[in-house]
C-alpha cells in the first residue's frame, strides 16, 4: 500500500517536507499514517524520510528554507576552494526573511532581493545533492565587500584561489560587482592584490 510512496520519495533523496509530499499527490494523513507504521521518520517539523536518506544539514536546511543560497565560506567549500570545513554555514536570504533562530549553526547575511539570485548556480554537497550557492565571481565580490566578517588572512587565499581557477571569470566578477554597486571597491582591491 505505501510502496507507491515510498518510491516517490527515495526519488527526491529519501527526503520530503510535508509541501512538497501533498504537491506529489501525498497526504498529510498519508504521512502521518506511513510515520505511524515506521515507514517514514519524522526529523525535523514538516520533514519526512525514509531509510535511504543519508543525513546531510546543507541539503535539509536548504529543502526547509528555499529562498536562501549557501554563501562566502560555505560557496568556497563546495566549490573545493577552501581546506576548511565551515564550521557554521554561511548563508544569504532577502533582507525581510527572519532566521535568527538558527544563530548557532548559520552566518547570515541579507541582501536587498534584487541580486539575491546574482551569481546562484546549482552546487553538490559532500554528500553528494543538489543545492544553491554562488560562484566564484558573486563569492569574490560578497567577500571582498565583507571583509570585516571574515579572517582576512583567509580572505584574501580563497579570493587567489578563485582568481587562479579556471573556472573564475573577471569580467563576470567585474560585471556582478556593478550590479551590488560595489564595482571601485572591487577594482581598487583587485590592483592592489595582482
Amino acid at each position: 500500500m505505501y510502496e507507491k510512496f515510498i518510491n516517490i520519495i527515495n526519488r527526491n533523496n529519501g527526503i520530503i517536507t510535508a509541501k512538497d509530499a501533498e504537491n506529489k499527490g501525498i497526504s498529510r494523513t498519508m504521512l502521518k499514517k506511513m510515520t505511524d507504521n515506521g515507514y517514514i521518520e519524522r526529523i525535523d517539523y514538516g520533514v519526512y524520510a525514509t531509510d535511504k536518506f543519508v543525513y546531510d544539514e546543507y541539503y535539509l536546511f536548504q529543502l526547509k528554507h528555499k529562498n536562501i543560497v549557501f554563501s562566502y565560506n560555505t560557496a568556497l567549500y563546495f566549490q573545493n576552494m577552501t581546506e576548511r570545513t565551515p564550521f557554521k554555514m554561511d548563508v544569504t536570504t532577502k533582507r525581510s526573511t527572519n532566521l535568527t533562530s538558527y544563530k548557532d549553526q548559520i552566518n547570515l547575511y541579507r541582501v536587498n532581493e534584487t541580486i539575491l539570485n546574482l551569481g546562484k548556480i546549482k552546487a553538490v554537497t559532500p554528500f553528494g545533492n543538489s543545492v544553491y550557492a554562488y560562484n566564484l565571481e558573486r563569492t569574490v565580490c560578497d567577500i571582498i565587500n565583507n571583509k570585516t566578517n571574515i579572517d582576512i588572512e583567509t580572505a584574501n587565499k580563497a579570493i587567489r584561489n578563485c582568481i587562479k581557477s579556471k573556472k573564475f571569470n573577471a569580467n563576470k566578477m567585474f560585471e556582478y560587482a556593478k550590479k551590488m554597486k560595489i564595482y571601485k571597491k572591487i577594482k581598487n582591491y583587485m590592483e592592489a592584490i595582482i
